[in-house]
């Protein structure tokens, strides 16, 4: 058949102008083979959102479309993604119906698919107007699919025998890809929410988890997860305790707000204070419940409070100390001083005088609480002036030597040559005398008690060691340690770590306490070898 014996209706002419530009024979069908699988795969992805929105719709047409069809969907270079019907003879069958396909006009001429595609219109095309001789037994229907900005990505096409055409054709392929249209606005909005919540739960710094019914957890964003460092399957049962708010709704079924509880890093061991809130909800898509949990680690801002509460506790306390300082002091000095004249002058029984000379011990410990409260009203202010470390410790232990014979313990020294340090002699003689005192007062007679000074090399400084052979501090207590009043003595005022750990802390420095019960504690300093200030001046 000779194609300039024919003419297409008016609509067509510049479809079929193209197409024998395009060098087509019309009356041979193109032998082509479908694009290479892993470009199809590509295209398939690419177009994934246009295909989950078209599947449901050209099942739907091709099981309902009551005369032999194929429907088809395919991309914007009209490849074909996805076909239903098998119905036609063998050689067009392929054609129709191999994904990969190209119905392009370049390769078929004027056709449906390519012809949609390229004038970006509906078109349906039947018999004689198709380019080629062997589709002319066809009635084709096809219309372009356009994304949000209103650029084509595809299009889909009603395909069957010219007995079989119907005039309608043309209207259910356009009605099928408004409603595939529609379902794609739809879902793109949705996946852009589901994204944007996506990247504001992954963003986050509120812990956040999904668990089914059972308490199986089906998601962690990245905050969760460092918290959680557990690889694998996961339960709540595994991760909470049963006083846990995440145990508390799953099992009695019910909301939470605000629910505080302390949680232990499990690798770091580090205390955190965690607020939930717990939600129950339901799951649209499966109709089933799930349980929402979001976490904030308020440990800062719990700390901070402390800090403040603590602040505002030892201001109070500085103030009623300084208030009270002369009342109490002026007359336990008379008293003193009385009883001092009344030993030094007056003749008593061996009896009396053992009972004045207790009198004075105890006025002695009045003014040691007296100054102990003054310590907390001045706040810590180094004066910072070169400082020989050795020969300061030396010092103090040459003096506390009689101490140590007297509670039959034996003090070690071990030194190494730090130099010079800047810090305050006078403060850290006091710390020095509070950590012996401390050591003295936990170890059995017959131990031991050693004062180690070394150089700390990351970061520079100094780090100074005492450890004794003692009956230690449980676990339970080491985090209260340094808390202002807080004491393990049936006598001690609960001052001395906190006001020795200030002075430290005034220093650029830090102190930390190791201890195990049975085997003693270890207190560690370090200072910095200069302090900022006095390196500035």
């Amino acid at each position: 058949m000779n194609d300039t014996n024919l003419h297409p209706s008016p609509s067509f002419a510049e479809a079929w102008a193209r197409s024998r530009a395009y060098g087509i024979d019309p009356n041979t069908l193109p032998s082509v083979a479908p694009v290479p699988a892993a470009d199809l795969q590509s295209r398939i992805f690419a177009n994934r959102l246009l295909l989950e929105s078209a599947l449901p719709y050209i099942d739907h047409l091709y099981r309902t479309v009551e005369s032999e069809c194929i429907v088809a969907v395919c991309d914007a270079d009209g490849v074909l993604l996805a076909t239903r019907g098998e119905r036609l003879p063998d050689a067009l069958l392929r054609q129709h119906t191999t994904p990969g396909m190209i119905w392009s006009e370049q390769v078929f001429g004027a056709n449906a698919l390519g012809t949609a595609l390229t004038e970006d219109r509906p078109v349906h095309i039947v018999g004689r107007d198709h380019f080629l001789t062997d589709l002319q037994g066809m009635s084709c229907a096809a219309a372009p699919f356009h994304d949000d900005n209103g650029r084509v990505i595809g299009a889909l096409a009603i395909a069957a025998y010219k007995t079989e055409h119907s005039p309608y054709m043309l209207g259910t392929v356009l009605s099928a890809t408004h409603a595939i249209e529609h379902a794609m606005k739809l879902k793109s909005e949705h996946y852009r929410t589901l994204l944007l919540q996506e990247k504001i739960s992954e963003t986050s710094n509120h812990l956040i988890l999904i668990t089914d019914a059972a308490g199986n957890i089906l998601h962690r964003n990245q905050a969760a997860h460092l918290l959680m460092p557990i690889n694998g399957p996961l339960r709540l049962q595994d991760v909470f305790s049963e006083k846990s708010a995440a145990w508390i709704a799953l099992q009695e079924q019910r909301d939470l707000t605000d629910f505080h509880e302390k949680w232990l890093h499990p690798a770091t061991g580090a205390e955190h204070h965690l607020f939930w809130d717990a939600r129950w909800v339901i799951d649209p898509l499966v109709k089933q419940s799930a349980l929402l949990l979001v976490g904030r680690d308020m440990t800062s801002y719990v700390r901070l409070e402390h800090n403040l509460r603590q602040s505002e506790r030892l201001s109070t306390m500085g103030m009623f100390a300084a208030q009270i300082a002369h009342e109490i002091r002026n007359p336990v000095a008379v008293i003193k001083l009385a009883m001092q004249l009344m030993l030094g002058q007056e003749d008593f029984s061996e009896k009396s005088e053992k009972k004045g000379r207790m009198i004075l011990g105890e006025i002695s410990r009045i003014e040691g609480l007296v100054n102990h409260f003054l310590d907390i009203s001045r706040p810590q202010n180094p004066n910072f002036a070169e400082c020989n470390l050795l020969e300061l410790l030396q010092g103090i232990c040459n003096l506390m030597q009689g101490v140590f014979r007297e509670a039959n313990l034996r003090l070690v020294e071990h030194y190494e040559d730090v130099g010079a340090i800047q810090a305050d002699a006078d403060q850290l003689h006091q710390v020095i005398l509070n950590l012996f005192r401390n050591a003295i007062d936990a170890t059995p007679a017959g131990g031991m008690v050693k004062l180690t000074v070394r150089r700390a090399e990351e970061p520079d400084g100094v780090i100074i060691e005492v450890r004794d052979t003692g009956q230690g501090i449980p676990e339970d207590r080491l985090q209260d340690i340094f808390e202002p009043f807080y004491t393990t003595k049936s006598k001690g005022t609960g001052l001395g770590l906190h006001n020795s750990k200030s002075i430290i802390e005034a220093h650029g420095g830090d102190m930390e306490i190791q201890s195990e019960i049975g085997q003693g504690t270890l207190v560690s300093i370090w200072l910095p070898a200069r302090h900022e200030e006095a390196i500035l001046d």
